[in-house]
């Protein structure tokens, strides 16, 4: 296990968490259809590489890959779960989880055909 890697995995998935659910009234609004849309794709693909790259170790790296995309998919769906629930300035969005969702298949055949290694 890499451990900056594993801080960086962490400290992304806080920031998910934070950003999704904190009270925040002071967002610009662009008006560019579908960028939000957009940061949902980057931000779950980068979380998969994060964690990934924290927790690959050779054995069983299928299945590994297959956990770490299972958690994060969940873990995008809580989240929009929460909002609808929790929130007052947010509400769940279907497509906040498909987008999610495009980012971590993203990540997980990136790494599939790379086949990174350390």
């Amino acid at each position: 296990m890499e451990r900056r890697f594993l801080f960086l995995a962490i400290f992304w998935t806080i920031g998910i968490l934070i950003g999704s659910l904190a009270r925040i009234n002071s967002i610009p609004n662009i008006s560019i259809v579908g960028n939000d849309k957009m940061v949902h794709f980057i931000f779950y693909f980068v979380l998969f590489l994060l964690w990934f790259v924290a927790l690959n170790r050779k054995k069983k790296e299928n299945r590994l890959n297959f956990c770490i995309l299972i958690f994060i998919l969940i873990f995008g769906i809580i989240i929009e779960v929460l909002q609808g629930m929790f929130t007052q300035n947010r509400q769940a969005d279907f497509s906040d989880i498909v987008a999610n969702f495009g980012g971590v298949l993203l990540g997980f055949f990136v790494v599939k055909t790379f086949r990174f290694k350390k």
